[in-house]
This record gives structure tokens, C-alpha cells and sequence, in this order.
């Protein structure tokens, strides 16, 4: 069952059946309402854009869909920024849209039992349990990723899955504005700024990512921030906004979340934030602030 991360490397660059159309999967684990999860998409692990949705509680993990085993992952040493070592036993599968899953933090033995001598597997086709052996250490918990080969990106699973009832409620909280020096300013008590160029923060959610960030001024969209899709640019993951914002510029500590960019000019504005979750709910927040 042990293979190298390389192996890996030379089946991913040897898949080349190639379609433009993105499907609609299968939950891996059976609960996937808004306590399910202890980690969204895009959130930040460790300082890393996490490629991963992660499951909150131990349970049988199943294959999103129809799909071929490219390779299991046990003891791995190597690591990549999509596919690190703190994965633990894992299983790939290769799909016929382009797209492979990825199933980590599983119980070794469990993923022998049910894939062993198999080469594909069925939609909801049980593959293991979870287990304790990635990053989570004692967390026995599923991290599961989507990738899309043709755009060597991952994408967010919860566009592809199912719908939940229900989303973590994501709060926007602790608005902060940073100039070009670096410097932070407490929205609710500085309402007068120097122009220039800003970067919009909020207070971080431990759990919850938005789907979507916008930042206007006076109406017109200055900056949006898409949680869809991770890419990856000389080794480095990235969220698209106006720019490709890496780990670093999304997550500039454990507290703090990029909503956007601006650039303020002389005058009297407003400045409109708004956040947007996976079921299209919408929380907006607007400041009037003068720029001289």
C-alpha cells in the first residue's frame, strides 16, 4: 500500500483525458450540515490557504463518485502545497471530468480492508474510516479536497456538492483599514484617512470562510475575493481578487482576513463590504469616511 509522493507526480502528469465540464458529486461522509465541519475551504491552517474541507467528527468515509484509485498515500515524507505529508493515510481517485478527490486523515487498516486489489471504485462506495493520522494528530477527522487538473487548481468542494440546509454563520466583526506602511486602523473610531492605497481587513472566523468578498467605493466594486478556487504560482497557494493574493497577504496573522484592496481618494465616500456564504446569503456593512 506504501507508495512515494513521486509516483504520485508521474501518474498526475500522465492523466490526459480532458473535459471543460465541472459535475455534480456525492458527500463523502453522510452529515454535511453546518456543524459538520471543523475547517472551511480558503481558511487559514498553520498560515497555509487550507485546499481542504475538513469533517468535525469520525464516521465512514464513501467516494464522491465513480472514479479510478490513482494512489494511496501512507507515511509519505514528501510534501507539496497541495499534497502535504500532514495528509496521513490517504486515498486519490481520478475522475472522468478532469477533476480527482482526495480522502485524508484515514484509518490505514480500514482503507486495506476495503480497497485492497481494487482499481476503481463506485459512487458512495465505502473506501475507509477516518482516522488519526495527518495533521489533525488526534482528530479523527476526513480532510477532503477536489483538484481540477486542467486548471491545476483546487476548487472549493461545497460548489460541487449538494447543498446543505444550512451554513455556518459567518460574522463580520473587528473592520480594520491598513495603509501602505502597515499600519491598522480601528474602522469604528477613525473616519478620516490620508489617500492612498488600503487594504480592508476583518476579524478572522475560526471555522467558516465566505464564498464571495466585495469592497466598494461610492457603489463601484474596487475589489472581490473569490473562495471558489486555490491556485498555486511558484509554489505558493493564492485566492483571486483583483490580484492573486497569496497566504501571506490573505492571512497576515491568525486574526486577520483580507477582504480587499482600494485606493482612497480626496473627498467624502463610502466605503460598502460585503460578504457573501455557499447558499447565497449576503451580510453588508457601509462607512462614510473622508479621504484628504
Amino acid at each position: 500500500m506504501k507508495k512515494s509522493f513521486n509516483v504520485f507526480i508521474i501518474a498526475f502528469s500522465l492523466i490526459v483525458a480532458f473535459s471543460n465540464t465541472l459535475f455534480a458529486v456525492e458527500w463523502p461522509q453522510e452529515d454535511f450540515n453546518n456543524d459538520a465541519f471543523n475547517s472551511y475551504f480558503g481558511q487559514n491552517v498553520s498560515g497555509r490557504i487550507s485546499t481542504s474541507l475538513v469533517f468535525s467528527d469520525p464516521a465512514e468515509v464513501k467516494a464522491m463518485k465513480d472514479g479510478k484509485i490513482l494512489i494511496v498515500m501512507s507515511d509519505v515524507s514528501d510534501d507539496s502545497e497541495f499534497f502535504p505529508s500532514t495528509l496521513g493515510n490517504c486515498v486519490i481517485l481520478c475522475h472522468d471530468d478532469d477533476l480527482i478527490s482526495v480522502y485524508a486523515n484515514l484509518d490505514g487498516e480500514s482503507v486495506e480492508e476495503n480497497i485492497e486489489d481494487k482499481s476503481l471504485l463506485k459512487e458512495g462506495q465505502v473506501i475507509a474510516q477516518t482516522g488519526n493520522s495527518g495533521w489533525q494528530e488526534t482528530r479523527s477527522n476526513l480532510e477532503f479536497q477536489i483538484i481540477d487538473l486542467q486548471k491545476s487548481a483546487a476548487i472549493n468542494p461545497k460548489i460541487l456538492l449538494p447543498r446543505a440546509e444550512n451554513e455556518i454563520e459567518f460574522t463580520m466583526t473587528g473592520i480594520m483599514l491598513q495603509n501602505k506602511d502597515g499600519k491598522l486602523f480601528d474602522i469604528r473610531e477613525n473616519k478620516v484617512y490620508p489617500s492612498g492605497l488600503y487594504k480592508v481587513f476583518q476579524t478572522r472566523n475560526k471555522i467558516a470562510a465566505p464564498y464571495k468578498t466585495t469592497v466598494t467605493i461610492n457603489g463601484v466594486v474596487v475589489d472581490e475575493i473569490a473562495f471558489d478556487t486555490v491556485g498555486q504560482e511558484n509554489g505558493k497557494l493564492y485566492l483571486i481578487g483583483k490580484k492573486k493574493y497569496d497566504s501571506l497577504s490573505l492571512y497576515p496573522d491568525e486574526n486577520l482576513l483580507l477582504l480587499g484592496e482600494m485606493m482612497l481618494t480626496p473627498g467624502r465616500s463610502t466605503l460598502g463590504l460585503t460578504v457573501q456564504n455557499y447558499l447565497g446569503k449576503i451580510k453588508q456593512q457601509n462607512y462614510v469616511i473622508s479621504i484628504y
